[in-house]
């Protein structure tokens, strides 16, 4: 058995991975920026990581936000001959590790990048959409706010708010603004709809390779608390709103922690090339953020047992097994809904 390490292993997504890994029988050591924990390591300083990590480590990297992130620890894996998982949601992040990809595929590591909800899950609904050919995938994000509501996923979110932002269009990506031009989509609970706004990810870089027909990616959010969408669609629009809103965001997180959602999900909305319309949603009443970790669970477990077979930038739809995925996710709880529709949702 291999040495597993979480980076960020303090914070929420670290902290949800490090649970569910020891559910797994495995024993994980934290790794933070500050002192208490297993190992004390800077995830930007190269001499920290590789005093402290160790050729042959599995690390599992939740020290988000990416969008802020360099790729040392990566450079460190290249130096040291450490695999790394990582659950980065960040395009730009996204395009550095791409930039790495003949270093890595040469030093034979095994780098896992946006195994999470983006990109491993998406790849799998492309998958489990049963479609040939499908020309627009478009995700959607309903997080379960009460408990997702912290520092790193307000930062991440804000990143895209009023900002300009990349998004695939007609294989190419072009420059759009974050959170305008919202869409209505269909949720499979109870058949209602939902107001989802425009956000950046990397799916937009990750899942054309592995569909060459998809002409379009998008990834949409709501923000699952009263009166936040609104306050942000208004921070879009004005500087000093968006000031404002960054100013508060600890009493903004607070307040999604006691009135946000608890419930959450995710919908891929994905079309094919006829236009037939397929969605694949993932719902839960509780523990909906599971999703984001289940992916690198199942990846970092399996590269510690030695079942993990792939090697270099290793692609999204073989992170996970689309099958072992779902099995896994519906022992957490997890509900998968796909259905077929014949147009798009209004």
């Amino acid at each position: 058995m291999r040495r597993i390490v979480v980076l960020g292993g303090r914070g929420f997504f670290g902290s949800a991975a490090t649970e569910r890994l020891r559910a797994e029988g495995l024993r994980p050591l934290v790794a933070s920026r500050r002192s208490g924990f297993d190992l004390r390591v800077d995830v930007e300083n190269r001499a920290s990581l590789k005093s402290a990590l160790r050729q042959g480590d599995v690390v599992l990297d939740a020290a988000g936000p990416f969008q802020k992130r360099t790729t040392a620890v990566i450079e460190a894996a290249l130096e040291t001959g450490f695999d790394v998982v990582d659950l980065s949601d960040s395009l730009r992040y996204a395009e550095r590790v791409a930039d790495l990809r003949l270093r890595i595929d040469a030093a034979g590591i095994r780098v896992l990048t946006s195994c999470s909800s983006i990109s491993a899950v998406s790849a799998t609904a492309l998958r489990l959409s049963g479609l040939e050919e499908p020309g627009r995938l478009s995700l959607v994000l309903l997080p379960a706010t009460r408990a997702t509501a912290h520092g790193a996923t307000a930062a991440s979110l804000l990143e895209s708010v009023g900002r300009p932002i990349r998004v695939l269009r007609d294989r190419r990506l072009v420059e759009r603004r974050g959170w305008r031009e919202p869409r209505n989509f269909r949720w499979p609970a109870r058949g209602r709809r939902i107001r989802a706004y425009p956000c950046e990810s990397a799916d937009a870089l990750h899942l054309p390779p592995l569909c060459p027909s998809l002409r379009r990616v998008d990834f949409y959010v709501d923000a699952r608390a009263p009166g936040l969408n609104l306050a942000l669609s208004l921070a879009t629009r004005s500087e000093p709103v968006r000031r404002a809103i960054a100013a508060l965001r600890p009493l903004g997180i607070a307040l999604c922690r006691l009135f946000g959602s608890r419930s959450g999900g995710m919908l891929y909305e994905i079309e094919g090339s006829n236009g037939a319309i397929v969605t694949v949603a993932l719902l839960a009443p509780r523990g909906s953020y599971l999703v984001a970790v289940a992916p690198a669970i199942l990846a970092t477990r399996a590269l510690a047992q030695g079942r993990f077979t792939a090697t270099g930038l290793v692609p999204h739809d073989r992170h996970a097994e689309a099958g072992v995925l779902v099995d896994y996710l519906g022992r957490l709880g997890v509900d998968l809904v796909t259905t077929r529709h014949g147009r798009r949702s209004a």
